[in-house]
């Protein structure tokens, strides 16, 4: 729609200056014509009064058109003729009007005489503005008419087109629909909706294929895992092993358990970002959430030693309740992995907003980058990288804003939603 209003705004603009050079060359034309015209009329005057002069014993009685007037003065010397157009004051009207004056000099008897004609141009001044005006005014309803008529096509014609753009802004790829449109007369818009039903087909399929791929890959991947936890766990029990070989056992269990955390923030994040969770539709009470997760955290606190201050309002966003659980555990566990022994957390929740802010060390990377994946800073082993990545899927899935900065010594994450 809005590219039908811009053409109908260039039409206007066109059809403006259309209107004004067209309305202004058809006033020139005219008044051309018309000075024309009285231009040949006082030159057949003059050439009456020059014969009457030469011919006529006395001063001629010259017959003028109503509102012209004739004057004969007596001149010593003749100069050149010349037409001029000048305002005089009309007795009959008692107002000043408009003339086109000839004036020319004849020798009657060795006299000279300046002989001065004037004829008015009021009437054919009324003429050509009414014939402007009318001309102008039929030509401005034309293209009015024709604006409007376009405009009321252009809308006829294209709103296949917007009604494909809707269908398109309102698909959702999770729903593995295929869009469907009625038969067009319009080739080209009839054309345009079998590509677009032939692409969403071949979307929902491989939007179906990759997401079975996605939940079998993960499942595979956990049962070689588990069975590799299983085994590590009997070898530990063997008590012929020797403490080189513990070590190495030791090792690979925490690689499988890395792998195993990896393995689920991945499906995880993968689901979310295909929005397999279903949309909440009531207001999540972050304050219950943010209590729990401090006390599942509470030994980890007090091993570090970590200041908590909080400044929570009874508020939260609309979301999927499992998302802000997830939301909740990665922003705390963050801020109490990535702050100092002897640090401060500080949580302020408030309406349209929660903010987590902790004591750390300076990062050498720009805020905004640290929610790329497997994005690290800290040598810390049990960081995969993906808790702020997670973090950031979720806001931007639930449509809220994610913003992190660093004041000195303090790093600051703020959700905020409407």
């Amino acid at each position: 729609m809005k590219l039908l209003i811009r053409i109908f705004r260039y039409h206007i603009f066109a059809s403006i200056i259309a209107l004004v050079l067209g309305a202004s060359l058809f006033y020139v034309s005219v008044r051309f014509l018309i000075d024309r015209e009285v231009n040949q009329e006082l030159f057949s005057s003059q050439a009456k009064v020059s014969w009457q002069l030469r011919n006529i014993d006395r001063l001629p009685v010259y017959i003028l058109q109503l509102g012209d007037s004739l004057q004969l003065n007596a001149v010593r010397f003749p100069r050149k003729p010349s037409l001029t157009d000048n305002t005089l004051f009309d007795k009959t009207t008692r107002e000043f009007q408009p003339y086109r004056q000839l004036t020319f000099y004849e020798q009657v008897e060795g006299q000279w005489y300046r002989v001065t004609i004037s004829k008015q141009l009021i009437q054919r001044r009324q003429l050509l503005s009414a014939v402007v005006m009318t001309v102008t005014f039929i030509a401005a309803l034309l293209l009015i008419l024709l604006l409007l008529l376009n405009n009321w096509l252009s809308e006829r014609v294209w709103r296949p087109f917007y009604k494909t753009l809707g269908s398109l802004d309102a698909y959702k790829l999770e729903t593995h629909e295929i869009l469907q449109f009625p038969k067009e007369p319009t080739i080209e818009f009839d054309q345009l909706n079998k590509s677009v039903s032939q692409l969403t087909a071949r979307l929902a399929t491989t939007y179906q294929n990759l997401k079975e791929f996605t939940e079998n890959a993960a499942h595979e991947i956990q049962t070689p895992l588990a069975v590799i936890m299983s085994k590590i766990e009997g070898l530990l029990q063997d008590e012929t092993l020797r403490e080189p070989q513990i070590m190495s056992l030791l090792e690979v269990s925490e690689a499988a358990n890395r792998l195993s955390k990896l393995n689920n923030v991945l499906l995880l994040l993968t689901k979310i970002e295909n929005h397999q969770f279903l949309a909440g539709n009531e207001e999540i009470n972050l304050v219950t959430i943010i209590n729990r997760k401090l006390r599942d955290l509470e030994d980890l606190i007090e091993t570090r030693r970590i200041n908590m201050q909080t400044s929570l309002v009874p508020t939260g966003p609309v979301m999927n309740a499992a998302l802000a659980e997830i939301l909740v555990n990665n922003l705390l566990t963050n801020a109490i992995r990535h702050n100092v022994d002897q640090g401060t957390i500080k949580i302020s929740l408030e309406p349209g907003k929660l903010v987590v802010s902790n004591t750390g060390n300076p990062i050498e990377v720009a805020p905004e980058q640290m929610f790329e994946r497997f994005r690290k800073v800290s040598t810390n082993s049990s960081s995969i990288g993906l808790g702020l990545a997670l973090v950031k899927t979720i806001c931007q899935v639930n449509e809220m804003d994610l913003a992190y900065t660093v004041d000195s010594n303090w790093h600051v994450l703020t959700v905020s939603w409407k």
